[in-house]
């Protein structure tokens, strides 16, 4: 096996931005469903953490609410920096929830937030696909072109000059 049969390897990056992509556009929406078809309720704060690690800092919800046909909802919800400032000091927070939905629990207070997340997510890896669609392209041409043609030989060639 040649070794530039390697380099087709790189199509497996815009397969994986397709793949992160086609998720933050299920999330978008699935909220934009919960937000629309689902039934409001108010959620009391179970648990509430937000940890910072080197320059990272995310954190977690613990929501719980009934619902209307009795069924009791605990569910812990991931939070960006930026959603956790929003809901810090609330201990119940309106959510809507639609259980069919990708997305089935919306946090209202950070819902407008969680859109514009989402589209800049959606954004950047549309970017990132298109980008490295064309890097492979190119590479691709490179590989399939040594591959046919072999790798150039190079002759090096010393000319000494005259020391006198």
């Amino acid at each position: 096996m040649n070794k530039y049969h390697f380099i087709f390897l790189i199509w497996l990056l815009p397969f994986y931005f397709l793949a992160q992509g086609s998720y933050q556009v299920f999330s978008y929406f699935g909220i934009q469903a919960t937000y629309h078809e689902g039934s409001s309720y108010i959620a009391s704060v179970i648990d509430f953490d937000v940890k910072q690690i080197a320059a990272q800092t995310n954190g977690y919800v613990v929501l719980s609410f009934t619902t209307e046909s009795g069924e009791n909802i605990r569910e812990r919800l991931g939070l960006p920096v930026q959603f956790a400032q929003v809901i810090m000091e609330s201990e119940l927070i309106p959510v809507r929830y639609l259980k069919t939905s990708f997305s089935p629990i919306v946090m209202m207070p950070v819902y407008e937030l969680q859109q514009n997340v989402i589209r800049v997510n959606i954004a950047v890896t549309a970017f990132g696909f298109l980008v490295t669609v064309v890097i492979a392209a190119f590479a691709s041409k490179f590989a399939r072109r040594r591959m046919r043609d072999g790798e150039e030989v190079l002759e090096i060639e010393r000319i000494q000059e005259d020391p006198a």
